[in-house]
């Protein structure tokens, strides 16, 4: 359970709190698994004492489990067993077949409260057994195992001949009823108040056989998503053609980003197919190779030689990661960046679609028609790859940068930093306040971080960054101005120093600052 913060000290361990489940999750989306790929196991009760019984049973799966339904599934008599995974498969369904030696040796039943809750969730129900002087004692339940919900029929297995001569209940509130004339191999129906029970008819048969599973053919590398929401771009600026600073825009109506490398061969052909020229869609191609030169001219002899005519240039390596990192954000699994790697940016510049592999022109001229003009709601509704219905609104304009920033800022609080800004400029009101609150924030842990680093550009930096969404922080100014005097640039740091001071008069460590810095500079003249 997550704490409650009352002080600032509760609220960092509530920080970490936090940023320790999202080191959790990223090991998660990345493949590890809670338990460590420990087999499943069962156990046998043997009287008092537990024997392991999961290779027998042939219930030791290598699956990272999470739920486990226990229930008559093919109500012919034994307990089958539903397990639910986070790994594939993601449910099992295990048919327990002893009751084709045995059939008969149960008894199940169907409670109905009336004075208590309908379901008789908390009712204890006891069976007497003839010859059997040991209790047998079932409860209802809503929930008996993690993230689990097991059948709300209270299954009983019997000794071998023996017979039921009577069923007591004790309902929740604490009536009690009791019950004769029940037979095994039987279900009934057990209602608060009636004296009897009733007979309960199997109502569905269920016919599982089993199939062969169908040949999966491999997979071309292609893959095309449409993304539910527009989501901005961490690159802004690329190398033109001739080495130099570029401006990433949109376009008129929107424009595709091929990314490629003059060492793929893949990539070769893709930008000849380009050449043939995309409806109304211009292509921006960007080389991953880097900025060098030799880089810049061993992209532009792939360029001559595919024929391709449109606009081109270089990013470096840092910027790949930053695309990878977006693509991490929105993706529990999420593929390393390969080449090529393709995204339809609408006029905005924000992405609106992403293709991985080789791309379809038939797709690109759908997606151009009919993604690219689509409003929030109409491409929420294209998103998914199947039809359905939609029970929820569309997401906020600030939900999907802020999914971003709270994905990345443990591990890049860097790179989230702008996602967050820009889902507090999305939204409204407190929400809005408290979101460039905790920008302003973020880039002050920054800037001390930097400045205890002795890296001053990146420091100041994050320091007027902070200022200028929360410029009445007097403590941003005195910290500020202190990394500026020991820099010797005593009359800024005076000048921080001094600001701190008229918001928050009663200050003594910006009084003391702010004196030193004075005397520094007096002593400098």
């Amino acid at each position: 359970m997550s704490p409650s913060p009352v002080n600032k000290q509760d609220q960092e361990g509530a920080r970490q709190y936090g940023a320790a489940w999202q080191a959790i999750m990223q090991l998660v989306r990345e493949g590890s698994s809670w338990s460590g790929y420990e087999r499943n196991c069962s156990f046998l009760n043997a009287g008092g004492k537990f024997f392991s019984s999961s290779y027998v049973t042939g219930l030791d799966f290598l699956d990272d489990g999470r739920g486990l339904a226990v229930t008559d599934w093919d109500q012919d008599g034994d307990l089958d067993l539903w397990f639910r995974n986070r790994t594939a498969p993601r449910v099992r369904l295990m048919l327990n077949r002893s009751s084709f030696r045995r059939p008969g040796r149960f008894v199940a039943f169907r409670l109905e409260g009336t004075k208590a809750n309908r379901d008789a969730i908390g009712a204890v129900v006891e069976l007497e057994v003839s010859g059997y002087d040991g209790r047998l004692v079932r409860s209802v339940r809503a929930g008996d195992m993690f993230l689990s919900q097991s059948s709300k029929w209270v299954h009983f297995g019997l000794p071998e001949n023996a017979s039921v001569e009577r069923v007591k209940v004790l309902w929740p509130g604490g009536a009690r009823s009791a019950f004769e004339q029940v037979e095994a191999g039987k279900r009934y129906h057990l209602k608060e108040g009636d004296g009897s029970a009733s007979l309960f008819a199997v109502d569905r048969a269920v016919s599982l056989k089993a199939e062969s599973l169908a040949t999966v053919t491999g997979s071309d590398g292609r893959a095309s998503v449409v993304l539910p929401a527009p989501v901005g771009l961490p690159l802004t600026l690329y190398r033109d053609e001739h080495g130099n600073n570029a401006e990433l825009s949109g376009g008129v109506s929107g424009r595709l980003l091929m990314l490629w490398s003059a060492s793929c061969p893949h990539c070769r052909g893709e930008l000849a197919e380009l050449a043939g020229g995309l409806e109304e869609l211009p292509v921006l191609a960007l080389c991953v190779d880097g900025h060098s030169v030799q880089s810049r001219k061993a992209a532009a002899a792939m360029v001559q030689d595919a024929g391709f005519p449109g606009d081109w240039g270089t990013v470096s390596a840092e910027e790949v990661e930053r695309l990878y990192l977006l693509q991490e954000a929105l993706f529990d699994s999420a593929p390393q960046v390969a080449v090529p790697f393709s995204l339809l940016l609408n006029a905005q510049t924000k992405a609106v679609a992403l293709y991985r592999g080789p791309l379809l022109r038939e797709v690109l001229e759908h997606d151009r028609k009919v993604v690219l003009p689509a409003t929030r709601r109409q491409l929420r509704n294209l998103a998914p790859p199947f039809p359905g219905r939609w029970f929820t609104k569309p997401a906020a304009a600030d939900y999907v940068p802020n999914l971003v920033a709270r994905r990345t800022q443990e591990r890049y609080p860097e790179f989230s930093i702008g996602y967050l800004r820009e889902a507090a400029e999305n939204s409204m009101g407190d929400k809005s306040l408290a979101l460039m609150a905790e920008v302003g924030r973020n880039h002050y842990l920054l800037a001390m971080e930097f400045d205890r680093r002795k890296i001053s550009k990146k420091s100041a930096f994050h320091f007027s960054s902070s200022l200028e969404v929360t410029p009445n922080n007097p403590f941003v100014h005195n910290d500020f101005g202190s990394s500026l005097a020991r820099r010797g640039l005593l009359k800024e740091g005076i000048d921080h120093f001094a600001e701190a001071l008229r918001l928050k008069p009663d200050f003594p460590l910006a009084k003391e600052n702010l004196a030193k810095a004075r005397a520094l500079l007096q002593q400098s003249k």
